[in-house]
């Protein structure tokens, strides 16, 4: 993949790998552009393929145990993901959308496999990509089972904007594009508590609210929160 946005690729996980492997990888992707709301892949679609945000940002929705789809997690340029789906050749248990135009490294499973044989430390390098993604995903399940609503809202906010559990290395987001309803849920609030946060927030001069945006102000001020 020759594009102006390579040295995002190489921001979060890869910056991780051996420096060849990293470009066996980025050459081996095909670039695919998705505009907003473009759906990259749906629940249980089989669609073996790891994903790199060259620019542009993911929205992850979730579902486990028959809930309805929820707004989990927001990543940005650098953040890889799919490697669940290509390790396990299983459906994907995630939908993945784009959030406005947005550029993809797209890398086969077939294409893993002859990166391998070239590089044996190729698969050990998507398993340590499985184990980031797990600690943001255990990470996120802990913020949850924080008490206090205001606390649990700044936690979650941190962690979309890479501020928190950011285990890939990724660079923070300062203009988070999500919703407040979309952040309400996330953190389990009612859409009430959670603009009520939201504006003291503001208040505080910590962040902004725009238009389906939440810009991060101060982020050591925000973290210093959840320490008190």
């Amino acid at each position: 993949m020759n594009d102006g946005t390579i040295n995002d690729l190489k921001a979060g996980w890869l910056g991780h790998v051996p420096s060849p492997l990293a470009k066996a990888f980025i050459d081996a992707g095909k670039p695919q552009t998705f505009p907003e709301g473009a759906t990259v892949y749906g629940f249980g679609q089989e669609q073996c393929c790891l994903f790199g945000i060259a620019s542009g940002h993911i929205r992850m929705w979730v579902t486990m145990n028959e809930q309805t789809p929820r707004f989990g997690h927001l990543a940005g340029p650098g953040f890889w993901f799919g490697e669940h789906e290509v390790v396990t050749g299983l459906p994907r248990i995630m939908e993945m959308e784009a959030s406005g135009d947005t550029l993809l490294c797209m890398v086969a499973r077939s294409d893993i496999d002859r990166i391998a044989k070239k590089h044996a430390e190729a698969w050990a390098s998507v398993a340590l990509l499985a184990v980031m993604n797990q600690g943001t995903a255990i990470g996120a399940a802990d913020d949850l089972m924080i008490r206090n609503a205001k606390k649990r809202l700044v936690a979650v906010l941190l962690r979309l904007s890479s501020h928190r559990n950011a285990y890939q290395g990724v660079s923070p987001i300062s203009a988070v594009p999500v919703r407040q309803t979309e952040l309400a849920d996330a953190a389990t609030l009612s859409r009430s508590s959670a603009l009520a946060i939201l504006a003291e927030l503001s208040r505080d001069g910590l962040i902004r609210t725009d238009y389906r945006t939440i810009v991060i102000l101060k982020p050591k001020q925000l973290g210093a929160l959840l320490a008190d």
